[in-house]
């Protein structure tokens, strides 16, 4: 059995007619007919009865049309798992990485490992924190780099680096003589912050929580380097990465540590079941090594 075939038979279900399915596949009713008398044969059931209206569903036909969708599915992910061992083995990787990562780790980081292992090639795309997530879950990459955050079932995770959270004040605010802030000190206090597709939004809004504090968010954003320009601008005062924003440093804004701290804690992951594949434990190696060089932690 396979997908064509599988489709064939639900779009005569649809259709409960072979002329009418076979127009619709642009293909020959004799065709579609030989198709269906195939998986019926295959099957070894009567999946339709014919009757001059057209074709009706037996009991054996009614039960694989209500398992066909599924069957599809599955059909479909076997059928991308095969693909992506298939070019995991030739040296092809997809990589998907939170906002912020590959920033820190510097563009170098794709280049050296293409540089030292010819013939190996790296494909990345950059989301927001739940996006990297949903990406992962569905299989649509090998490896992802990702912000601590709820645990994905079946992923192998390795801690990366980790960042302090500060808070971003401009000058003359109250705050920004402080050494140190409480988030009660943010009470009533305008801010700007990242959206709540980023782990950032949700462990302030934890810490908030736990000390009965109730944020003023006024803008959520995207993009850190906005929250640097509305803090500038006076606007609101905001909650930055200390790592991602060192190139960021503006002398009219102030980043003050959190009594309470927040880290922001970076790991790469990727499916237990592909933890022996020759090309991910070399770009598994090829990471760990580079942070080291580069004192990365």
């Amino acid at each position: 059995m396979n997908a064509k075939d599988l489709k064939w038979f639900q779009e005569v279900c649809r259709c409960k007619s072979m002329t009418k399915a076979a127009a619709n596949l642009y293909i020959s009713p004799q065709g579609l007919s030989k198709g269906i008398k195939s998986l019926e044969a295959e099957l070894d059931v009567d999946l339709f009865v014919r009757t001059p209206n057209g074709v009706e569903l037996t009991k054996y036909g009614t039960y694989l049309y209500e398992k066909s969708e599924v069957l599809l599915q599955e059909l479909n992910q076997l059928t991308q798992e095969l693909e992506r061992m298939k070019q995991l083995e030739n040296g092809f990787l997809r990589l998907c990485s939170t906002y912020g990562i590959l920033r820190i780790l510097s563009p170098d980081f794709i280049h050296l490992f293409e540089e030292k292992h010819p013939g190996m090639g790296i494909d990345y795309v950059e989301y927001p924190d739940c996006h990297v997530d949903d990406e992962l879950e569905r299989g649509n990459f090998d490896v992802g780099f990702r912000i601590e955050g709820p645990k994905l079932d079946g992923f192998c995770s390795i801690p990366l680096f980790t960042s302090s959270i500060s808070l971003l004040v401009y000058e003359g605010h109250p705050l920004a003589k402080k050494e140190c802030v409480k988030v009660e000190d943010l009470d009533g206090e305008p801010m700007i912050i990242e959206s709540r597709a980023f782990q950032i939004h949700q462990m302030f809004r934890k810490l908030c929580t736990s000390k009965g504090v109730k944020p003023d968010i006024i803008f959520n954003t995207s993009g850190f380097s906005l929250c640097h320009k509305l803090c500038r601008q006076k606007k609101g005062l905001s909650i930055v990465v200390d790592r991602i924003s060192q190139d960021m440093n503006d002398s009219h804004l102030r980043k003050i540590p959190f009594e309470t701290p927040l880290v922001w804690k970076a790991a790469m992951v990727y499916k237990k079941k592909f933890a022996q594949n020759g090309l991910i434990r070399t770009f598994h190696e090829y990471t760990m090594d580079y942070l080291r060089e580069q004192g990365i932690s």
